[in-house]
């Protein structure tokens, strides 16, 4: 079996570089923002971060720079709309996509509990506005139960208010 080794994720204008020191990071940095230099681009410094995955709480510094100009080193950072952390830890994420799902289920509540709207076009919105908001991203966690009863709560409130169940009706 062959294996495979990522070390560049581009996405429009967005890019990650992964490398297993600084020195090989400051190389691919250095080769990129030359590339750049010779079509004319500049790397924007300011937009440009620099993230240590560690599973200890000890801060390893990782100096990179772009010219001269020193790359800001980050604790965490949001890429593609999912949040990473230093420590690989998904807890924030999945809470950000609990609060966008609370977002959504507030901004669609008079929608989706109205008796004028059929339970099949509710449930359409609920798969592919409410689903898709929680679970965004989710490919990349490290799923433990605790993170599928925080999702699964999410929804069965929003399931239940489509149908009339109140919370009070318990």
């Amino acid at each position: 079996m062959h294996e495979l080794l990522v070390k560049c994720f581009l996405y429009a204008d967005d890019q990650v570089l992964l490398a297993s020191s600084a020195e090989e990071l400051q190389e691919m940095v250095t080769a990129m923002s030359g590339a750049f230099v010779r079509k004319g681009m500049k790397m924007n410094v300011r937009k440009t971060k620099v993230m240590v995955f560690e599973r200890d709480e000890a801060v390893t510094d990782c100096n990179i720079v772009i010219g001269d100009e020193q790359i800001e080193q980050v604790k965490e950072f949001v890429y593609l709309g999912s949040k990473f952390t230093r420590d690989g830890n998904c807890e924030s994420d999945i809470e950000r996509r609990v609060n966008a799902g609370n977002m959504v289920n507030g901004t669609l509540h008079s929608f989706m509990s109205s008796r004028k709207v059929s339970n099949k076009a509710r449930l359409a919105v609920h798969e592919g506005v409410l689903v898709t908001t929680l679970m965004y991203g989710s490919e990349s966690w490290v799923w433990q139960k605790k993170h599928e009863s925080r999702i699964n709560a999410v929804e069965m409130r929003v399931l239940k208010s489509m149908i009339g169940v109140k919370v009070s009706d318990r």
